[in-house]
């Protein structure tokens, strides 16, 4: 399990390409957001790369608003989870994968 000692199993040249992308995604976000220009066109949500190859981001503006919310709330909902699993291991010892048949 990660949580019990198992990241030390994990290879740093896999953190190493995983820090250089987020890196890189990062950078790439500053550019395209242009602080100076305070027009309409210019303001950009954070995350917003305008990378949406399936076209599942909504036109209007309500669903928008809708589907932000829902973004938020399973996060949340996932942080919770992931802090439960947390917990179980630290409790039982015992991997959460390794407790589920």
């Amino acid at each position: 399990s990660l949580l019990n000692g198992g990241l030390t199993n994990v290879s740093p040249i896999y953190w190493g390409i995983v820090l250089a992308l987020a890196s890189g995604i990062e950078l790439y976000e500053r550019q395209i957001t242009n602080n100076d220009d305070e027009s309409a066109d210019s303001i950009r949500l954070p995350g917003d790369l305008g990378f949406d190859p399936l076209n599942v981001y909504p036109t209007s503006l309500n669903d928008q608003m809708n589907m932000q919310l829902a973004e938020i709330k399973h996060g949340r909902l996932a942080m919770l989870a992931v802090t439960g699993f947390a917990i179980q291991e630290c409790v039982t010892k015992i991997g959460v994968v390794n407790q589920t048949p």
